[in-house]
């Protein structure tokens, strides 16, 4: 039995009860769905307007394309011009005499002159100066300009033309400066192609260089005016763009010298030009003729045109705002009917029904909501009681979560490193690991690494991260935690630096007693010896034993000042770290067994004498290894102080090998990770690379 049969409501109370339910329903239908009319015709006429900007820049790019095409070929004419030219030029019988003659020549920009001494060039025997035959002839030939230039000291002047000047008068005379492009170019031996003002217009140009043996004595150029205008005026004049559109081009003085209503203005001081030169580019609208329009240009650098397509908006978008007005309304007032039919009937009881079970959904939700908050609270306490930084990080990097500890080791509070990213806290040693790293993590899913922190006071926080991959709301996060390891690493570096030093200084003992004393206690034994060419023994014998002992005493003392040699490098002490690396090397080239090649730059002091001593044995253990194992015949070496590190790099050709299979081995690679060990002592960076027949290289990097 229902609701309103077990209250026994008469028929008329229940549909007054449907109309009073559904009032409310139906009019939020009918506000719902105006407003959503409201947004759809706007959002169709946003589209219209973008439809039609797109459209605009469409054209604008096809008419730049033709432009373009037209540059391209006015180029590629000039080109064929200058091949033509040439042969013609130095199939005839060019001479110079050495008499010569002076001129006023005229400077073609600054239209200053001054008097210029010339050699008089015969070509086919008859004189280039003021003779235009060959150019006259080479142009009805191939068509466009040319000239025969001469050099002069303060640039190229034209002996020969066809180029005239603004009176219509051939420019002989007129020369280009030195300070041209083109000159510049033609001085360095090379043939210029491009746009160049000649006279007092631009044309498509080429300027070929004339040598005699092999001095540069003048020019050769041919060229065609950059556009034709007229030809482009009747091409963009075909064009149909919309339903009341044209193309139109303004130059860069503000001349309009393609549009069908106001071509041969000036427009310079318009709103619509000064707009055109704000940026190269874009989309606007303006008033022309009392009339909305939107126009799209682009800066056509090569002929230093303004390239525009524009439209009146109204007549390109009234019939398709009005139709779309008409459709929505339309749609939103059958949508109303329909809704509210089907709605009035679905009132009463199961509206009554719905509105119970929504207030008991809403009291579980309710508890559920404070469970969770009491959760949150639990876990927020245990997240911010952990001793170590946890951060967690999102694919861009950008810091999304983080506890108190972090807080408290960084000195920011937690709103200022939620704005941050991972390399906003690394030192700029770390700063470019960054993005490594976390390639590695999302590949391998969780990978332990080292790094840097600078704390908002500058201090400097040595950490070790242990990072995975959480999923949270189909996003791929990056968990972290962060351990200060600096108290650590700093113990391991002065332990490893002070067994370093004892090693050195042991070695120093040990090549000073084997120097002082095993090698006097030789050279006496080799005096005494020689003693025993007395007459008491036989010739053969005496002899022999000399030379034995020569021998043998010879080997003592140089493997004496070898083995101390490579104990304590006395070179390093005496002429530092370059000589030792020089001397090495140099040592080694000579077996011709592998070619070591090593520069320097700015290395020119003493540095720190644990420093230097490291680094040798580095460097030589590097050079050992390569010999031993990598079956190379180069070695190329670099160091380099940039005055805020040392940076070292090497590189060989040899066989290479796997990385994570010899570092990841206790048999194998020893003397790597010796070296690693060392380069750690002095507080450096290292990244090596390396794979099976692809070399090996080391880059390491010491802040000074």
């Amino acid at each position: 039995m229902s609701f309103y049969k077990k209250t026994m409501l008469p028929k008329q109370l229940r549909i007054s009860l449907k109309i009073r339910l559904f009032l409310p329903i139906a009019l939020i239908i009918i506000s719902v769905i105006g407003v959503a009319t409201v947004f759809f015709i706007n959002i169709s006429i946003k589209s219209i307007h973008s439809q039609i900007e797109n459209n605009l820049k469409l054209e604008v790019q096809t008419i730049t394309k033709m432009f373009e095409r037209e540059r391209n070929l006015k180029l590629e004419k000039v080109k064929t011009n200058l091949k033509i030219a040439n042969d013609l030029f130095y199939k005839f019988n060019f001479s110079i005499e050495n008499t010569a003659f002076e001129i006023s020549a005229v400077n073609q920009n600054s239209h200053t002159n001054h008097n210029v001494s010339l050699k008089k060039w015969n070509l086919n025997k008859l004189p280039l100066y003021f003779d235009n035959t060959f150019v006259d002839s080479l142009s009805h030939l191939v068509g466009g300009t040319v000239t025969v230039f001469q050099r002069i000291d303060s640039g190229f002047v034209r002996i020969s033309t066809n180029v005239l000047n603004s009176d219509s008068i051939r420019a002989v005379g007129t020369y280009i400066p030195n300070e041209s492009p083109v000159v510049k170019s033609v001085l360095n031996r090379k043939t210029y192609y491009g746009r160049a003002y000649v006279v007092n217009d631009w044309y498509i140009t080429a300027y070929e260089p004339i040598f005699q043996g092999n001095k540069i004595i003048g020019m050769l150029y041919v060229g065609d005016k950059e556009k034709d205008l007229a030809e482009l005026r009747k091409i963009l004049y075909s064009l149909n763009i919309g339903e009341s559109g044209y193309p139109f081009v303004f130059d860069n003085e503000g001349n309009a010298i393609i549009h069908p209503k106001i071509e041969g203005q000036n427009w310079k001081d318009s709103t619509l030009f000064k707009l055109f030169t704000k940026s190269e580019s874009g989309v606007l609208s303006y008033i022309f003729n009392d009339k909305q329009k939107t126009a799209a240009y682009s800066y056509y650098p090569e002929f230093d045109l303004y390239i525009a397509t524009c439209v009146e908006t109204g007549a390109e978008t009234r019939e398709f705002i009005r139709n779309t007005i008409i459709g929505a309304s339309a749609i939103a007032m059958l949508v109303v009917l329909i809704l509210s039919f089907f709605l009035y009937y679905l009132t009463t009881e199961r509206i009554y029904r719905f509105l119970r079970e929504l207030e008991i959904s809403n009291k579980k939700l309710s508890k559920a909501k404070e469970a969770l908050k009491q959760s949150e609270e639990r876990f927020q306490k245990l997240f911010d009681s952990t001793g170590d930084d946890i951060f967690v990080t999102d694919e861009n990097e950008s810091i999304i979560e983080i506890n108190q500890a972090t807080c408290n080791s960084l000195g920011y509070t937690r709103e200022e490193l939620l704005k941050l990213k991972m390399s906003d806290i690394k030192t700029l040693k770390y700063v470019d690991k960054v993005a490594e790293n976390r390639r590695k993590i999302y590949e391998l899913g969780t990978y332990t690494f080292e790094s840097e922190h600078v704390s908002k006071d500058g201090k400097v926080i040595q950490v070790e991260f242990t990072s995975r991959v959480v999923n949270y709301n189909n996003e791929r996060l990056i968990l972290s935690v962060v351990r200060n390891v600096g108290e650590r690493k700093e113990v391991e570096r002065q332990i490893l630096s002070s067994t370093i030093r004892a090693e050195e200084r042991e070695r120093e003992r040990f090549a000073r007693d084997m120097h002082d004393g095993i090698g006097p206690l030789l050279s006496t034994i080799k005096l005494y010896v020689n003693e025993l060419l007395s007459a008491n023994l036989d010739e053969e014998e005496r002899k022999e034993l000399v030379r034995y002992s020569n021998e043998l005493i010879d080997e003592a003392v140089s493997s004496t000042r070898n083995i101390s040699n490579n104990l304590m490098p006395r070179i390093i002490h005496k002429y530092g770290l370059v000589k030792a690396i020089d001397a090495f090397c140099e040592k080694i080239n000579k077996t011709n067994k592998i070619s070591i090649s090593f520069e320097h730059e700015k290395i020119h002091e003493h540095l720190d004498k644990n420093l230097e001593l490291i680094l040798f044995r580095v460097i030589s253990e590097l050079i050992n290894n390569t010999i031993k194992h990598a079956n190379a015949s180069k070695i190329l070496l670099l160091l380099i102080n940039d005055g805020e590190k040392i940076k070292l790099f090497l590189k060989d050709d040899g066989v290479g090998f796997n990385v994570n299979e010899i570092m990841n081995s206790e048999q194998k690679g020893m003397g790597l990770k010796n070296i690693i060990s060392r380069i750690k002592s002095i507080n450096g960076f290292y990244k090596f690379d390396s794979s099976p027949g692809n070399g090996f290289s080391i880059k390491i990097e010491i802040f000074l």
